[in-house]
């Protein structure tokens, strides 16, 4: 058992490892300050006392400007599912580069990734493609709402669609002004997000499928669409209870409100997503980071009379527009279609099961410890949890200890592995299960010097 005093000293003493070893990454830091606020372009990759800065990847493994090696356990918030530079996607790549870089007019290759995507993912029949995960749950939630003629949506707490106005909302709402469990209050994210979107953004909890559907019931109504991630990121890579899941269908269905998937990491759970794995259809579903192969990419697909709002050759045009100069780049068509390519039944079955070897080795070795954390996840899915309580929706979190967590983080970076700043990660195909050996060994050596040796 550690002290608050002993254990806020430990991590200085992490962080000053840290420091210590990473001399030309924390001058570049000071550079970027110069230019970009904070250094920063992007909160996911910022931490304190600076981020390192990637000189190159390789396979399972990144490495910096001072020259540190490390595993690489998170692969691009779990885009790069092969890995950093997988021979196939750097032969398609390169094809493409020679054929040029984007084009004022569509592309086969285009034709084809949607072909590959729309094969693959159950709920697809039809697809549009864009530039991030946050563009596709954009344009779904439009979709959804220009198909019912209704405005509001709802989500669940702490999770996470993206970046735009009506999805920023109770991510990560203080307990304080959280409100009840059972009827989660609308907190905005942080400043700028408008009060329209408290008014039309309902929040739900997760895996509380009486309490949602009675939400839901309450407003149905007005309720355009109901976004959901099946294995929410920002709680650890937690799964969906396919009860809850299922109760979300069921009252969508019968309301007529879209649901939509939110599968921008969890695609990678199967070889059609978590909607494959629980055999739970949405009716559109949002997807990102792999499909494109670990170039910028966002999707967003479904059934064809919701997709034939963006028909351009219906009577009176488009009834949505969508437009984007990069939607449906060449180069990152060529990325996606080898990677789509090359993961096979076979090797997400891979993953997976390395993905389950890793969190049960993990929980015997926090037991060992007797060390107040858990493990969540789901295939090749996994986070570090910092209480002892279960892990079930936004709620459990409450007790967490975010000074073990700041350590954790630190310390295995210390330790020659990455992992998300939340601790969570993923299995690439090209770990390898003497690096998941290697990677609960470090885990145990930073909990030494958090005081659960």
């Amino acid at each position: 058992m550690t002290t608050t005093a002993s254990a806020a000293t430990a991590l200085e003493q992490e962080i000053e490892r840290y420091t210590a070893a990473n001399p030309n990454s924390a001058a570049m830091h000071e550079r970027a300050k110069e230019s970009m606020p904070g250094g920063d372009s992007r909160n996911s990759i910022w931490w304190k006392p600076f981020p390192v800065y990637v000189a190159r990847g390789d396979g399972s493994s990144m490495t910096d400007l001072d020259g540190n090696e490390r595993v690489d356990f998170i692969s691009n918030m779990t885009t790069l599912i092969l890995g950093h530079r997988h021979p196939e996607v750097i032969k398609a790549v390169e094809a493409q580069l020679d054929r040029g870089l984007s084009y004022p007019a569509p592309a086969q290759l285009v034709v084809e990734w949607a072909e590959l995507i729309c094969d693959r993912v159950p709920s697809v029949e039809k697809v549009r493609f864009a530039n991030s995960g946050t563009e596709a749950t954009l344009n779904a939630i439009r979709a959804a709402r220009a198909f019912t003629g209704r405005q509001k949506i709802v989500k669940c707490e702490g999770g996470y669609h993206g970046a735009h106005d009506d999805v920023a909302v109770s991510v990560n709402p203080s307990f304080d002004e959280a409100g009840d469990e059972l009827a989660p209050e609308s907190v905005r994210d942080y400043e700028g997000v408008p009060d329209k979107s408290l008014e039309h953004t309902i929040v739900i909890p997760f895996n509380n499928a009486a309490a949602a559907e009675a939400i839901i019931r309450e407003n149905g109504s007005e309720v355009a669409a109901v976004i959901v991630e099946p294995v929410i990121g920002r709680l650890g890579m937690l799964p969906a209870q396919p009860e809850f899941l299922q109760a979300l269908r069921d009252v969508t269905r019968e309301l007529g409100i879209v649901l939509i998937f939110d599968e921008v990491i969890s695609l990678r759970v199967s070889r059609g997503g978590s909607q494959e794995y629980f055999g739970i259809m949405p009716d559109m579903t949002a997807m990102g980071k792999i499909v494109g192969g670990g170039l910028p990419v966002g999707a967003f697909g479904g059934k064809s009379e919701i997709m034939a709002l963006f028909d351009p050759e219906s009577e009176s045009g488009p009834r949505v527009k969508h437009a984007g100069t990069f939607n449906g780049n060449p180069m990152t068509a060529a990325a996606g279609i080898a990677t789509l390519r090359s993961m096979t039944p076979e090797l997400y079955d891979q993953i997976a099961e390395l993905g389950e070897a890793l969190r049960s080795k993990l929980l015997n070795l926090i037991a060992e410890r007797e060390a107040p954390m858990g493990v969540t996840g789901i295939a090749s899915l996994f986070s570090l949890q910092f209480t002892a309580d279960q892990i079930v929706d936004y709620r459990s979190l409450e007790s967490a200890d975010k000074t073990l967590e700041a350590h954790m983080f630190i310390g295995m970076l210390n330790e020659g592995f990455a992992l998300s700043t939340q601790c969570a990660g993923n299995i690439s195909t090209v770990i390898t299960p003497e690096q998941v050996d290697e990677f609960v060994a470090a885990v145990g050596r930073v909990l030494e010097r958090a005081g659960y040796g």
